[in-house]
């Protein structure tokens, strides 16, 4: 079972579009996929359910007590092979409960390791911080996506990012890889973000997804309607950049 992680500590940069869309891509792909919603907000948990507050069983309810099945905590979609563990305001609490908790960060990986057979693909989504819930993704993954804008203050913010990676791998998770940086919101209309693209590729090099999301309505409406591109617009654009990013998930 490949677990993948979509982190960066900015909000606003598209974790959950992303997680949405290549669950989609993978799902296209015959693949049975788990989606984890980590941040509290609970967007992408939204995406799918309509009342993530009044849920009986969420990802907090999973981390906090070992003898909750994560089965019954995972709801199905009205996609076949994509289920998701979903989050809501209950994750800040639990994170205020663990901070003293010395093995607080592995209880994930732990609860994800019991489902190994079940699904092809775990994919979770982080959220805008370097706090308990983001550690936990680290932790309890193999490969990350790291999404970025063109723009000066969101590349700054990955060396936060590449600074707890370190750390983790040191202490908790020495498979944790960068899989790839990938440029979201990207206008290429402006000659300013031509000229961050510019600096990024030069400094991440290979570690950029060659794969460009660009600023579109799109993922707005995909995450409104709770519908990854590749199902709302199969045959557009957008719809192939998330197939083929799914192949590099896959296939590297």
């Amino acid at each position: 079972m490949k677990k993948v992680g979509i982190c960066n500590n900015k909000g606003g940069v598209g974790k959950t579009t992303i997680t949405l869309c290549l669950a989609g891509a993978l799902a296209e792909m015959d693949l049975n996929v788990l989606l984890v919603d980590m941040d509290q907000q609970g967007s992408l948990s939204s995406s799918f359910l309509p009342d993530i507050h009044n849920l009986p069983l969420v990802v907090t309810d999973v981390i906090r007590d070992d003898g909750v099945s994560i089965e019954d905590a995972v709801h199905r979609t009205q996609y076949a092979n994509i289920k998701i563990l979903p989050s809501n305001l209950s994750l800040a609490k639990l994170e205020s409960e663990l901070q003293s908790e010395r093995d607080a960060h592995y209880y994930l990986a732990d609860r994800l390791d019991e489902i190994g057979g079940q699904y092809d693909v775990v994919i979770i989504d982080s959220p805008p911080n370097l706090g308990l819930a983001t550690w936990s993704v680290l932790t309890a993954v193999q490969d990350l996506i790291i999404p970025l804008e063109a723009q000066d203050y969101s590349v700054k913010g990955t060396g936060y990012v590449h600074g707890l990676i370190n750390k983790v791998k040191k202490r908790a998770n020495p498979r944790l890889e960068i899989l790839g940086y990938l440029i979201n919101r990207y206008d290429g209309r402006r000659r300013i973000e031509q000229d961050f693209k510019a600096m990024i590729q030069n400094h991440l090099g290979n570690r950029l997804f060659d794969q460009i999301l660009k600023d579109a309505v799109v993922y707005v409406e995909a995450v409104t309607l709770g519908t990854p591109v590749t199902m709302l617009y199969p045959k557009s654009e957008h719809a192939e950049v998330f197939r083929q990013l799914g192949r590099r998930v896959m296939h590297g």
